[in-house]
């Protein structure tokens, strides 16, 4: 019986865990499809590290843990990240990183910072 309380506790706990997370999400997000080269953050911040010359060293730094990025054409840098429910897609990013991709997902800007939660990717 006590086995059985504990287990019924942990399924509420697991069920309202998910629950409050889709409570707390914010809105203010929009839907959108973004083209460009994915980037390291660290090399492109540090020293504008990009291209194909720098493809295999982006590749190295973002295997290392650095964080990814998105370069549109239009010369504008958005943070690529995952989403925790669904981090197929940025794992499916992170591998394409030092060429061009499209994703598509929700942006968000906080504090100066746009970011994207990636939800789909595609090899250009």
């Amino acid at each position: 019986m006590r086995k059985l309380v504990i287990a019924a506790i942990i399924a509420v706990c697991v069920s309202g865990s998910a629950w409050a997370a889709k409570v707390h999400m914010d809105p203010s997000g929009k839907t959108e499809t973004l083209s460009g080269e994915l980037l390291d953050m660290s090399c492109y911040m540090m020293h504008e590290g990009k291209g194909k010359k720098h493809a295999k060293c982006a590749a190295a730094c973002v295997a290392g843990g650095a964080p990814v990025g998105l370069l549109t054409k239009d010369g504008k840098v958005y943070l690529v990240v995952g989403d925790h429910e669904n981090e197929k897609p940025y794992v499916e990013t992170k591998a394409l990183v030092g060429g061009d991709a499209k994703l598509t997902g929700t942006v968000y800007t906080r504090g100066g910072l746009t970011a994207i939660i990636v939800s789909k990717v595609e090899k250009l």
